[in-house]
């Protein structure tokens, strides 16, 4: 999600409708076409809403005409405050946020508490002068968070494991063709060139 700051300038407030001390970490999610500025904001979609923004006075509506751009704070039922020891012990999902970071018209953030740990660094703030084991669990600890939002992604969308790894595979090997095409040409002309310099197979005896 783009977190554009213009996109939630019209916030007057955020309204908590569960205890946020019990979440070290909810989903943040811009729903574009909210049908009032102030009034509860309904949510269709999984787990259930623990709270949302409520807009100034005569706020403009957005891109969608009379719907209101709003955030909507939410859990699913696998989510650390509801399983401690499952699939979000440590890390977050893509959405998640701390819920003590977000204000009117500020985007929540990640802390160490809802990573469930310590945030692992950026490439950009890493240094050559790091001990390689270090910067092992580092990148053990991003190749996780990867693939639990990959998990989490596929569970959201409804897709089947082997369509979507079978598209990636597609894609690659395409890109893999406009890369080496010309090579991939010319083996196949070489191939074909000594498939037909071959002498002929000898002609069958009759053993009779």
């Amino acid at each position: 999600m783009t977190k554009d700051r213009e996109a939630i300038c019209h916030e007057d407030g955020i309204i908590w409708t569960e205890d946020i001390s019990t979440f070290d970490y909810v989903r943040q999610t811009l729903v574009v076409d909210a049908s009032t500025r102030r009034r509860p904001v309904s949510w269709r979609g999984q787990g259930r809403r623990v709270g949302y923004s409520v807009l100034k006075p005569g706020s403009p509506s957005g891109d969608s005409p009379g719907g209101f751009v709003r955030r909507v704070f939410w859990v699913k039922d696998y989510d650390r405050s509801e399983q401690p020891r499952g699939t979000y012990k440590t890390t977050t999902p893509s959405e998640g946020v701390d819920p003590r970071t977000v204000a009117p018209g500020v985007w929540g953030d990640l802390t160490d508490r809802a990573w469930g740990g310590r945030l692992p660094v950026t490439p950009d703030s890493e240094t050559d002068s790091q001990p390689e084991s270090a910067m092992g669990a580092k990148h053990e600890a991003t190749q996780q968070a990867v693939k639990e939002a990959f998990a989490d992604w596929l569970y959201l969308h409804n897709v089947s494991v082997p369509d979507t790894m079978g598209a990636a595979v597609s894609e690659a090997f395409t890109r893999w063709l406009n890369t080496h095409s010309e090579q991939l040409v010319a083996a196949i002309a070489e191939a074909v060139a000594n498939k037909a310099s071959l002498p002929d197979p000898p002609a069958a005896q009759d053993e009779t």
